[in-house]
């Protein structure tokens, strides 16, 4: 149940962050949600939804710091993955993070093997 609840914080993270450069092409927009979420210096981190990104993420993990990391660090993983089963389209992307809401653990095994592997392995050490 651990892996679904992260699976869902990975989910809300990106969402949060990727909403920032909506208007930038597909891939510069990926690049630059992939770097907001790894490192935490950009315009998105400081908004009230990437805050409360920030803090939901840190409850997820139990107040552990590394463990908010290696969550961020997933999370810019899934991101190009998710951008794939979009085509592309943002606005696609939106709906399967809305559809995962309901469905978190098919989206966590919609996933590649090894993104799947890292998230459990970040569950184990999370929890």
């Amino acid at each position: 149940m651990f892996k679904v609840k992260l699976a869902f914080s990975l989910m809300v993270l990106g969402v949060c962050f990727q909403s920032g450069y909506a208007e930038d092409s597909v891939s510069s927009a990926l690049l630059k949600t992939q770097e907001c979420l790894r490192s935490q210096a950009c315009a998105a981190a400081k908004t009230d939804a990437g805050m409360a990104a920030d803090l939901k993420a840190l409850e997820t993990v139990n107040g552990s710091n590394g463990g908010k990391q290696t969550l961020y660090n997933i999370a810019a993983d899934i991101m190009p993955i998710l951008e794939k089963q979009a085509g592309g389209d943002p606005q696609k992307m939106q709906e399967i993070i809305l559809k995962a809401q309901t469905d978190p653990a098919g989206f966590l095994n919609s996933l590649p093997p090894d993104l799947q592997a890292k998230i459990k392995n970040a569950s184990i050490a999370i929890q």
